[in-house]
């Protein structure tokens, strides 16, 4: 029965049908080319009236989720191909390159914001200057913030930042010195790798799996040369969407502990999972160093991060924040700590998880695209390209149709051998209109040959 696959709540509306029958295709609990339960019989098992699951499927169609055949039922979509482009020259260039994320309704919720700041407080509180570490009222709603998700830190651990990028810098600026080593995944973040450049600080990957960061990988390499620091991303790690299981946090943290290593955990995106682990730092708060932003809810201009250190390492990490773009802003960490409060940045979270749930149920409609290695809480897509395309023919020749990628050599850590994948942002398209289009040609070139021009 359908209902005992998904979660679709006590006598949904046709919307949470909708929502939790896309929920499910992003999840891939239901594929391409499998029948949907007759509306007579799903509507009998929800008991809810036939016309709620009528228009619950109606929509799903007109989105282009599911198909109905008369006297067949209704089948979740499957082989989407774009038309022949032929040779015409393509007008728009849809973006899957750059790393960002939509940007939620906030109705009137900024502005309600700003005019209570502006009532309650003198400019000069949040145009002026602000402690290192940041407010200690900012520091509360942090905290408050973490406690969500399995990290019991006190205000005091905290340090306000201007973002996850800003947090990076002040972690590696002030555990690690010039020169230094540090071990992270062999596919990494490219801002991260710029951060470390500008540093001098050395990177040399560790080898992964499906879940990440390999322990024995990590314990070999420790044993063969001087390591500073390790820094991993344990959920959807970009550009992998490697998630690291339990037992691997542990692995990971004993041969941390081995070797006396600090770590820099990047979690930017446990705050949209809804089945999370524990964070590193629950398993090793002694050593682990925590940091987290709430740009991948609220949008990419809400520059309001934090770095968690152990007590004793807070005093040399926060001197990193002034080394780099100095204190967190105070309007922007002002209204971060209210959205808290409030709970505005949980309708935030709730927002960003339907929109990705969206945007993935619509790429694993196509056959190839619906391939890559995804994630529920991440805004990307990690491909593995079909023979004989290489990554970098391929990005040549998305560009030639008018889809821009990022080259797959920034995610590579030191001279690894470029792997034939490709990231895909599907977060980053303007809608999930541009991202059909985007997709469509997509999937007409994986399922062709490389031209002669990209042949080597």
């Amino acid at each position: 029965m359908l209902s005992k696959q998904i979660q679709f709540g006590e006598k949904p509306g046709y919307a949470a049908i909708v929502s939790s029958i896309m929920d499910a295709i992003a999840r891939r609990i239901l594929v391409a080319g499998e029948r949907l339960p007759p509306q007579r019989e799903l509507s009998h098992q929800l008991g809810v009236a036939i016309a709620t699951v009528g228009r619950a499927y109606s929509q799903l169609e007109q989105q282009g989720f599911v198909v109905s055949h008369v006297g067949r039922g209704t089948f979740i979509a499957g082989g989407r191909v774009a038309p022949d482009l032929g040779d015409t020259p393509v007008q728009d260039v849809i973006d899957l390159s750059t790393y960002r994320v939509p940007v939620p309704d906030l109705d009137t919720a900024f502005a309600d914001t700003l005019k209570a700041i502006i009532s309650e407080h003198h400019p000069q509180q949040f145009l002026g200057s602000s402690p290192a570490v940041g407010q200690l009222s900012h520091r509360k709603a942090m905290a408050q913030w973490l406690t969500r998700f399995g990290i019991d830190v006190s205000p005091s651990q905290i340090i306000m930042t201007n973002g996850g990028q800003h947090a990076t810098m002040a972690a590696l600026s002030t555990i690690t010195h010039p020169g230094e080593t540090i071990a992270t995944e062999e596919f990494t973040d490219p801002r991260m790798k710029a951060v470390a450049s500008y540093l001098d600080r050395q990177l040399v990957g560790v080898a992964m799996d499906e879940q990440g960061m390999i322990p024995e990988a990590l314990a070999e390499l420790c044993a063969k040369q001087k390591i500073a620091a390790i820094y991993t991303t344990p959920h959807a790690q970009n550009p992998t969407n490697a998630t690291l299981s339990y037992d691997r946090r542990v692995a990971l943290v004993d041969v941390a502990r081995k070797h006396d290593l600090p770590i820099i955990e990047s979690d930017i995106y446990g705050t949209l999972m809804t089945d999370t682990d524990p964070p590193i730092i629950s398993i090793a708060p002694e050593r682990t160093h925590f940091l987290t932003s709430l740009g991948r809810i609220a949008g990419p201009g809400m520059k309001v991060g934090c770095l968690v250190s152990p007590p004793g390492d807070v005093a040399v990490t926060q001197s990193g924040v002034g080394m780099s773009t100095g204190s967190a802003t105070l309007i922007t960490a002002e209204i971060g700590a209210r959205w808290i409060a409030s709970s505005r940045i949980d309708g935030m979270v709730r927002w960003q998880q339907a929109e990705n749930l969206r945007r993935l149920s619509l790429l694993t409609t196509f056959p190839l695209l619906g391939m890559a290695r995804t994630n529920v809480a991440s805004p990307h897509a990690w491909l593995a390209l079909p023979n004989p395309w290489r990554a970098e023919d391929f990005v040549n020749a998305a560009g030639a149709v008018g889809v821009s990628i990022a080259p797959t050599h920034s995610f590579v850590v030191g001279r690894r051998q470029m792997p034939h994948f490709v990231r895909l942002v599907f977060g980053a398209a303007a809608s999930v209109e541009a991202l059909q289009i985007a997709c469509e040609r997509l999937e007409r070139l994986l399922s062709s040959r490389p031209k002669s021009s990209y042949e080597g």
